[in-house]
C-alpha cells in the first residue's frame, strides 16, 4: 500500500551544459548546448518535511571554478523561495538526503539548519580525494565537486552528517539504495512510496527518462559502465515513476502527463 508521502520538485537553478552528458560517450547526433533545470525535491506527508538535494552554492562559482557554460539561480530559485511556495521553511526540513555530492547537489545544506545531512560514506570520500587529472577543458581536477561544500560537511556541519554504508530505510516507505562507482563511486537514488506508486528520485543516474531508461544509453558520465547498466535496470524496476535531477520533464504541471512521460517501459529493454 502507498504511503501518502508527497514528492515535489524545486527548481534551485538553470545551467547551459553539453547535450553529450545525456548519453554514453557523447554519442548523440545533437552535440550542442541545451538548458537544463537544477532540481531538489521536497517530501511532504511525514513528521517533518524531507529533501532530496539542495542545489548549488552559487551560479557564478559553477561558472568560474568548474569552468562550465552559463548558469542563473535568481531570488525566485533559491532554496527558501522554492520551499516557501510549498509554505515550509528551511528550519523546517528534518533531513536532507544527498544523492551524491557534486556541487549542484549540495550546495545549499548550509542553508538548512536543523536538517540532518545524510549521505552515502564511499561518496564523501571520494568527493574529499577526488581523482581527476590536473588539466580538463571542461570542468576541473575535483570532478564537479566543490570544496567549499567537502568542507562544510566535514566541519562546520559535520555533527549533523549521518553517513549510511550501503542500501538503508531511512523511514517507513522512503529508501535509499546505493550504485557503486555508476554516475559517482557513491551515488544513491531515493525511492519514495505515494499513493501514485514508488517515486525514484535519482540524482544523476539518469539524465533523461526516455534516452537513459526507456531506450536503455547510459548517461555521458559514469565510472564503470557495466555497473552503470546494472543500476540503471534496477531503477527502472523498483521505480513505477521516475525523477532525475536535470529532466525538463519533470516540471511538467500536469501530473498526470509528468507521470505518464516518466515512467520506464517494464520489462526494461
Amino acid at each position: 500500500m502507498g504511503h501518502k508521502y508527497r514528492v515535489q520538485p524545486l527548481l534551485l537553478g538553470e545551467a547551459e551544459v553539453g547535450c553529450a552528458l545525456d548519453v554514453f560517450w557523447g554519442m548523440n547526433k545533437d552535440q550542442g548546448r541545451v538548458t537544463v533545470p537544477i532540481l531538489a525535491f521536497l517530501i511532504e506527508g511525514g513528521p517533518d518535511p524531507i529533501l532530496i538535494d539542495a542545489g548549488m552554492r552559487s551560479a557564478e562559482r559553477a561558472m568560474n571554478i568548474h569552468r562550465l557554460g552559463p548558469h542563473r539561480m535568481p531570488k525566485s530559485m533559491s532554496l527558501p523561495d522554492q520551499l516557501a511556495q510549498h509554505g515550509v521553511k528551511p528550519e523546517e526540513i528534518g533531513a536532507v538526503i544527498l544523492t551524491h555530492l557534486h556541487y549542484d547537489h549540495c550546495g545549499g545544506c548550509e542553508q538548512l539548519p536543523n536538517a540532518r545531512i545524510i549521505v552515502q560514506r564511499s561518496e564523501l570520500a571520494a568527493a574529499a580525494a577526488p581523482m581527476g587529472p590536473r588539466t580538463l577543458d571542461i570542468g576541473s581536477r575535483e570532478l564537479f565537486y566543490d570544496r567549499h561544500d567537502v568542507s562544510a560537511l566535514v566541519d562546520s556541519l559535520w555533527e549533523r552528517v549521518e553517513l549510511i554504508e550501503g542500501d538503508v530505510e531511512l523511514f517507513p516507505g522512503i529508501e535509499c539504495i546505493l550504485y557503486p562507482n555508476s554516475h559517482t563511486p557513491g551515488s544513491q537514488c531515493v525511492y519514495i512510496k505515494t499513493l501514485d506508486g514508488v517515486i525514484g528520485c535519482v540524482g544523476d543516474m539518469v539524465r533523461k527518462v526516455d534516452m537513459n531508461i526507456k531506450k536503455a544509453i547510459p548517461p555521458g558520465i559514469y565510472y564503470d559502465l557495466e555497473q552503470m547498466q546494472r543500476a540503471m535496470r534496477d531503477i527502472a524496476i523498483r521505480g513505477d515513476i521516475i525523477y532525475p535531477a536535470h529532466d525538463p520533464l519533470v516540471l511538467e504541471q500536469d501530473i498526470e502527463k509528468r507521470h505518464d512521460a516518466l515512467r520506464p517501459e517494464k520489462p526494461w529493454p
